[in-house]
């Protein structure tokens, strides 16, 4: 005997942002189930609000995909959308994905009520439900949108017979993945057509999605961020300059990117472009701190800072950014950062404060008081205004009084 289970883990589709709608229908999946489970008494209304062939309606079409007949049903249902539903709904946005899902819903569950109606009226009055219909719905979209990924998957292969048990794990171009989901799909269909499963609304969902978004205009965006997807695969591959081009004309039409920014600043620092990498960089980290990613911007910052050494970018960012690792509970970045901030910036009007919060930090966060020295003593080489001059060497006198006593205690 010969049994071979597989399961989609993953794919190298990005998501870079939370993705509140699928968190929030799988959570109403989840909550939907449990409360019929647990709660006695409410086995008319389950009935009431699944959708049934001989008495359609769009209300029940909708509701019925927040009802599923045991865990298994709804485990399986919910790996799935998990796999596709964040990268399409970060490419989408939440409005429309929750409007694409709540729609390939209604219309795959009414398909497959058409379907009972016509081949098996004798199962008119069986309970349709289920949210396998419009999580194909966003497998659709996936596929106009993300044709070009590939999916990963985690495979279980057992031989009774011999006693062999083996987990592997295997990667499918997405097209091919999914054209083999719907094939099987019309052959369980075909083979067993009143098994109990909504076959058709399966079928139905994906085609609904599809037809979507190619209505959405979906293919054309796919079809610029497949460049990301191949230059990442050219500078896996150490293909550095096959990689820029799809980069660069990728960030021709799309030049706000600026996770695609970063990866070209990447490459560019691989083929000893300096200056281009630089330039890649400053502007990734601009566009983030704009975009409210603070975080981001700090991490684009840090790593910039590893492979160019002490570079400077424009004053306004590089103070945000160090605020930015001050608030994120950072101190040796953000000490790092007001110095470079005074260092790179000297005649900004918060230089001086700026190398003042630095010896604070190292002071007070990092226990570090000869390099807070170092930094009041540079200050004061400086000859900084007045005020500045006197804070600083309060800071000096309470630093090497410390020191003393540190002398003193050893």
């Amino acid at each position: 005997m010969y049994y071979f289970f597989y399961i989609p883990v993953g794919t190298e589709a990005s998501v870079r942002r939370t993705p509140w709608g699928t968190i929030l229908l799988a959570f109403a999946n989840i909550w939907s189930f449990l409360l019929f489970q647990l709660a006695a008494g409410l086995e008319p209304e389950f009935y009431r609000l699944t959708l049934r062939a001989g008495e359609p309606s769009v209300a029940t079409a909708v509701t019925s995909s927040f009802l599923h007949s045991g865990w298994l049903h709804l485990a399986s249902n919910l790996i799935y959308f998990g796999i596709f539903g964040p990268p399409v709904e970060s490419r989408i946005g939440t409005v429309r994905f929750l409007f694409a899902y709540l729609g390939c819903a209604g219309l795959s569950n009414l398909s497959q009520a058409a379907w009972v109606l016509r081949a098996a009226p004798d199962l008119a009055s069986v309970p349709i439900m289920g949210s396998s219909g419009a999580i194909a719905g966003i497998m659709g979209l996936f596929l106009v949108r993300l044709y070009f990924v590939k999916l990963r998957f985690a495979a279980l292969t057992m031989l009774f017979l011999q006693g062999v048990a083996r987990g592997s794990r295997f990667a499918l171009p997405a097209v091919a993945a999914i054209a083999l989901w719907f094939l099987l799909q019309v052959v369980y269909q075909l083979v067993e057509p009143t098994a109990g499963t909504a076959y058709v609304s399966h079928l139905a969902g994906l085609g609904f999605g599809a037809a979507l978004g190619l209505l959405m205009g979906l293919a054309g965006e796919g079809r610029m961020e497949r460049r990301i997807i191949i230059g990442n695969r050219y500078a896996e591959r150490g293909e550095w300059f096959a990689a820029l081009g799809e980069y660069d004309a990728y960030l021709a039409r799309h030049p706000a990117d600026p996770d695609v920014l970063i990866q070209a600043a990447r490459v560019h620092r691989v083929t000893h472009q300096t200056a281009r990498s630089m330039d890649r960089f400053r502007e990734a980290i601009g566009r983030l701190l704009r975009s409210g990613e603070v975080s981001e911007a700090c991490d684009a910052y840090d790593e910039m800072k590893r492979l160019l050494g002490d570079v400077a970018i424009p004053p306004a960012d590089e103070l945000r950014v160090a605020r930015g690792f001050e608030e994120a509970g950072r101190p040796t970045d953000a000490s790092r950062a007001y110095e470079a901030y005074g260092r790179h910036h000297p005649d900004a009007p918060a230089a001086w404060t700026a190398l003042l919060k630095c010896a604070d930090i190292e002071r007070a966060r990092l226990n570090n008081p000869g390099r807070a020295q170092y930094i009041c003593s540079e200050i004061l080489r400086r000859t900084p205004p007045p005020e500045i001059e006197r804070m600083a060497r309060e800071r000096l006198l309470k630093i090497e009084e410390a020191l003393a006593l540190q002398r003193g205690a050893a």
